[in-house]
């Protein structure tokens, strides 16, 4: 049986206190009275003080005494539902341990009813769920004690003194740009005004530093309470961190912004992409009726066909351009493979910006190193598009007189492929080094004019660098205010070996001696778009039967001989029957060519997955329009 000390008789004999017995450093519980385990069931010497209490070492006075014999504090006590004084007095305990004698009594004010105490619990209890840190304040008195503060992130005072001394040390721990704000705020005089104004609270968010030596964003808010005892101004203060939430505001503003910012670069491109559209169509429109006031002129009638094709492209460019970036935001854009000409499609290049460039007086330089191979495997669409986008830059930015000049080199490159280099330089307006950070930002545009032929969508650039970076290349550039700009293009192809001399001149010139009277069925429901495929076939000496919907096709077909056509043109979008459903009744006929008639879809249609699901149902190849007839041409040798 354990030899009970005369100091725990001594204890034991206190009536009305609830008394326990903790050591110094350790915290460890070596003692625990009767009154005190009733409250708390639980608590058994042995025990770790702030384990059983939850607390940090911060509601026991014995945990600051900061040496001094005894220290006395008041607190509204969950424990034991109500007001206390709780007391500790330096003690040397049983076998010389260093210890503290903790006790705790009712304070004189605590004549509550039960339904008072329990609404103060919960009342501190939900504070405590929004505020790390809960101090009571009375300004009379120029006192404070700390309610709740365990979680609390900088305890730069004790939990209980002057409310001048907690002011000074919250004023040092601030960051310096909130200091002075905080002092004339918070200050005991500041307040005492504001309450004797009339006003009732006071808000500040600001920067403290936090026990891990950083700062942090604090909130803090005062607000006056009733005084029930006496004439004193009471007040409670309450502070949290805020760190998350300032983190969310700034997400929200830096969002706010770019959303502000993206609607009004998307205005600004729609303004623009409606003048892109209308000044084509109005060189159209224009050199048509020149032309046709011409026609005993043919120079002059060949001249504004010229200009007509120029602004024709120019026009589907800026289409294309709208089209490709809404591929490229939703990553449905796909990277074909196929043999191409490099040289013809740069030479295709030189030709569309020569017309270009000579109504600005610029000089054009386009060369192909020797080193170049004819043929490559790739993207030949994709690399023209990065290339006409970068020509059609270096156009627009020049001003009259000025030079551009493009150049390809062939580089080695890993395993079976090699680098195409291309270079585009100028010497025109260049670009400021704020512009240059958003260059390929989609809609952006710098804030100038000067020299542009075109206004441009803000899409060119962009799409330019995604579908490099899709292809598996670089793109790099280097621009001087009024010195002008240069891009370098890097992208990687596999090497074909042949010579296409022949091929080329059989293409280019000699189009009547490929066919010879086969017969192709196109099926459109546009009287326009008929005649002009319709008079590319006949040059061709192809025979042409037409069909205005699907369903007349199908049956056109199934009236037909078998191999009585050797291909069917078939539009998609047509009233009656579209495109799609009469590829699906021409493919299930139970005749020997319902299944291998070649069905090549020539239509507007450029949706993400088109032409996958053409192919999936059928059908051959996928043109959309316009459709240029050297292409046109190529994909029918391929099926007749």
């Amino acid at each position: 049986m354990k030899k009970i000390s005369q100091l725990e008789r001594v204890l034991d004999g206190i009536a009305g206190a609830s008394i326990f017995v903790t050591a110094q450093g350790s915290h460890e519980i070596l003692y625990v009275n009767e009154r005190l385990k009733n409250i708390k069931h639980s608590i058994q010497p042995g025990d770790i003080c702030d384990e059983v209490w939850k607390c940090d070492h911060k509601h026991c006075p014995a945990c600051s005494m900061e040496g001094k014999e005894s220290c006395t504090i008041t607190s509204y006590d969950l424990p034991f539902g109500k007001f206390v004084d709780i007391s500790a007095v330096e003690v040397m305990w049983e076998d010389r341990i260093p210890a503290y004698v903790v006790s705790v009594c009712s304070h004189p004010i605590e004549k509550l009813d039960q339904g008072t105490i329990l609404r103060r619990m919960q009342m501190q209890v939900a504070l405590s769920q929004i505020y790390t840190m809960v101090i009571s304040i009375n300004l009379t008195q120029n006192t404070y004690f700390m309610v709740e503060y365990a979680d609390f992130d900088s305890h730069c005072a004790p939990i209980s003194g002057k409310f001048d001394d907690l002011i000074a040390a919250g004023a040092k721990s601030m960051h310096p740009d909130y200091r002075e704000e905080f002092l004339n705020k918070f200050s005991r005089d500041s307040l005492l005004k504001l309450y004797d104004s009339g006003g009732n609270s006071r808000y500040m968010a600001h920067r403290q530093r936090g026990d891990d030596g950083n700062y942090h964003w604090t909130d803090t808010h005062v607000i006056r309470v009733e005084n029930p005892y006496g004439e004193d101004v009471m007040q409670i203060s309450l502070s949290r961190n805020i760190d998350e939430r300032k983190k969310m505001e700034e997400q929200m503003k830096t969002a706010l912004e770019a959303a502000k910012r993206a609607n009004r670069a998307k205005t600004d491109f729609i303004s623009r992409m409606s003048h892109d559209i209308r000044t084509p169509i109005n060189a159209i429109m224009g050199m048509s009726n020149i032309a046709s006031t011409n026609l005993r002129n043919p120079e002059k009638v060949r001249d504004c066909l010229e200009k007509m094709g120029l602004s024709t492209r120019f026009l589907l460019s800026k289409i294309n351009d709208i089209l490709d970036m809404s591929k490229l935001e939703s990553g449905k854009l796909a990277i074909a493979e196929k043999k191409f000409y490099v040289r013809e499609l740069i030479q295709e290049l030189k030709e569309m910006f020569s017309l270009q460039t000579e109504e600005k007086n610029q000089t054009l330089e386009i060369s192909v190193d020797e080193h170049v191979a004819d043929a490559y495997l790739g993207d030949d669409l994709r690399l023209n598009q990065i290339l006409f986008n970068l020509l059609s830059n270096a156009v627009s930015y020049t001003l009259e007189g000025g030079r551009i000049s493009m150049k390809a080199e062939q580089l080695p490159g890993k395993g079976d492929e090699v680098l195409l280099k291309v270079t585009v330089s100028d010497n025109g307006i260049g670009m400021s080094e704020e512009f240059q950070k958003v260059l390929f930002e989609p809609f952006e545009q710098e804030c100038s004019t000067e020299g542009r032929v075109f206004e441009g969508s803000g899409l060119g650039l962009p799409i330019t660098r995604s579908l490099v970076q899709l292809m598996g290349g670089t793109i790099r550039f280097k621009s001087k205010r009024k010195k002008g700009t240069t891009f370098v293009v890097e992208l990687p192809f596999k090497l074909l070996k042949e010579d296409r001399k022949e091929d080329i001149q059989e293409e280019e010139y000699d189009f009547s001696q490929v066919f010879q009277g086969q017969r192709v069925l196109v099926v459109e429901d546009n009287e326009i778009n008929l005649e002009i495929v319709q008079t590319f076939l006949e040059s061709w000496n192809l025979e042409v039967d037409a069909a205005e919907n699907g369903l007349i096709a199908v049956e056109k077909f199934k009236n037909s001989e078998p191999g009585w056509y050797q291909l069917v043109l078939m539009d998609i979008r047509m009233p009656v029957m579209d495109g799609l459903t009469a590829t699906r009744e021409i493919r299930a006929l139970e005749r020997e060519d319902a299944g291998t008639v070649p069905i090549m879809a020539l239509t507007a249609n450029v949706s993400p997955g088109d032409s996958q699901h053409a192919k999936k149902i059928g059908m051959n190849e996928y043109l959309t329009k316009p459709v240029e007839m050297k292409l046109l041409h190529r994909k029918i040798k391929e099926f007749i």
